[in-house]
């Protein structure tokens, strides 16, 4: 199998509604790639193998998805939630793949479920006519294949260490000596970093600038720069450890803002799957971004384009007010906690101030 094939596997996810053959299709993929194309490596909370599309779409950031629609089904109101979903947190790239099409016996019906998937796809602004739907089965070698070449041709996701750089800040701490600094521990998200390099710190309860006067590996050793991925202490120059905390983050200056006020899609955890019978009764909650977590009030909860007053459960709209400003842009990720229980994750489709 062509080597692109098996990159863009671990690249894409597989999401579609209940009954739809999305796990019959990913465990194709598996058999045909050698690789398992779920990606399970979240953060903050961590949901079970075999997950729902919104949990996989609230969790981790998409590059690209391939929506399963049954073809005994079509495009139902969960495949469409879906797809307003993968909307709102910045999917770029989708295909289709309509499984079981050996049930539909009139061949016309092929045609017709093909342009309600298209007309479904304009609504949520995607090329519909460019985007590839692929018709078969998940027990047909010839049509996994066929999708596998699909996804291959998306472009290649960017490289986070090509990205300004962003460092969440874990520890803060004062380094001894003659000309004492202070050093911030964190690990790199994004993006490189030089000594040399003026860095800027944002959120919480203050901002500004430093200077990078060095840079410290995990094992105590010293280098010129760093990369996206990598645990440093980053010795900085213009700060004092007083002036500083946990759950700000290190950016390129100009890069990262602070805020306080943002609307999100969040998958609330049903009692069934762990979380509450009601969520959100009091309309508080602790809401957990990078290294820090921060209080905030929910001013607004809708389901399914009806406001609620509290949560049992599901894909649901939000729009909070923090008690103090984080760093934060749309497509973020984030999870909440109620009275100490972990109870959803979600991301920023807007921030409001």
């Amino acid at each position: 199998m062509d080597e692109s094939m098996v990159r863009s596997s671990r690249q894409v996810e597989y999401v579609g509604a209940p009954g739809s053959g999305t796990t019959a299709l990913v465990e194709a993929v598996a058999r045909a790639t050698g690789h398992v194309p779920v990606t399970r490596h979240f953060t903050a909370l961590d949901w079970p193998p075999r997950t729902s599309g919104a949990k996989k779409l609230t969790r981790g950031h998409r590059h690209a998805v391939v929506l399963v629609i049954s073809a005994a089904d079509g495009p139902t109101p969960a495949t469409e939630e879906l797809l307003r979903l993968a909307r709102a947190v910045g999917v770029e790239h989708v295909a289709v793949f309509v499984s079981r099409t050996d049930l539909l016996q009139d061949p016309d019906l092929q045609q017709v479920l093909e342009l309600e998937t298209r007309e479904l796809l304009r609504r949520y602004a995607y090329p519909a006519d460019q985007i590839p739907i692929v018709f078969g089965s998940a027990l047909q070698p010839s049509a996994v294949e066929e999708l596998l070449a699909v996804t291959a041709g998306f472009p290649a996701v960017p490289r986070e260490r090509d990205m300004p750089f962003l460092m969440p800040v874990e520890d803060v701490f004062s380094s001894s000596g003659p000309h004492p600094r202070t050093v911030l521990t964190g690990r790199i998200e994004r993006g490189t970093v030089r000594v040399g390099d003026e860095v800027e710190y944002v959120g919480l309860s203050t901002s500004g600038t430093a200077t990078v006067t060095a840079i410290q590996l995990s094992r105590g050793e010293r280098a010129e720069w760093a990369e996206a991925g990598v645990n440093v202490g980053l010795e900085l120059l213009g700060v004092t450890r007083e002036g500083v905390e946990r759950g700000q983050v290190l950016a390129a200056p100009g890069t990262a803002t602070a805020r306080s006020a943002f609307e999100a899609e969040v998958y609330v955890l049903p009692e069934d799957d762990g979380g509450r019978d009601v969520t959100f009764v009091q309309r508080r909650a602790q809401f957990y971004f990078r290294t820090t977590d921060v209080t905030g009030q929910i001013l607004l909860l809708r389901q399914s384009d009806q406001e609620i007053e509290v949560s049992t459960g599901g894909l649901t709209f939000m729009s909070v007010q923090l008690a103090e400003p984080v760093a934060m842009e749309k497509g973020m990720r984030f999870s909440i906690r109620e009275a100490g229980k972990a109870v959803g994750g979600g991301v920023i489709t807007a921030i409001l101030r």
